[in-house]
C-alpha cells in the first residue's frame, strides 16, 4: 500500500505492508531511530511520536493510518543542533529515558 507522511517538515512516500507499524516504519524505512521501541505493547512510551499534534504512541498505530499525516519525531524537535527546552532539561539534570519517571 502507496502512503505518503510528512516527518519533521519533509514528506517520504513509501508502499509499505498494510500490517506495517508506525514505529518500524519510522525505524526501518525512514531511520529515525530516535523513536524507540521499549515494551511493545504500549505502556512505557518510548515510541512516542506527535502525530498531527497529538502524542501517539507509535507501536500502537499502523503506518497506513499514518498516511496524510505530520509527524514530529524526537529528531525533529532540535533545530539548527540547538536542543529544544524539553531535551535541555533532560540534559541538564541528567535525565534518562528509564530513569525519569
Amino acid at each position: 500500500m502507496n502512503i505518503s507522511v510528512t516527518v519533521n517538515g519533509k514528506t517520504y512516500t513509501r508502499d509499505v505492508e498494510p500490517r506495517l507499524l508506525l514505529v518500524d516504519f519510522l525505524r526501518d524505512h525512514l531511520s529515525f531511530t530516535g523513536t524507540n521501541i521499549g515494551c511493545d505493547t504500549s505502556q512505557c512510551g518510548a515510541c512516542t511520536v506527535h502525530m498531527d499534534g497529538m502524542a501517539v504512541k507509535a507501536c500502537t498505530v499502523l503506518a497506513v493510518q499514518a498516511d496524510g499525516a505530520n509527524i514530529t519525531t524526537i529528531e525533529g524537535l532540535a533545530q539548527d543542533g540547538q536542543l529544544h527546552p524539553m531535551q535541555q532539561a533532560f540534559w541538564d539534570n541528567h535525565g534518562l529515558q528509564c530513569g525519569y519517571c
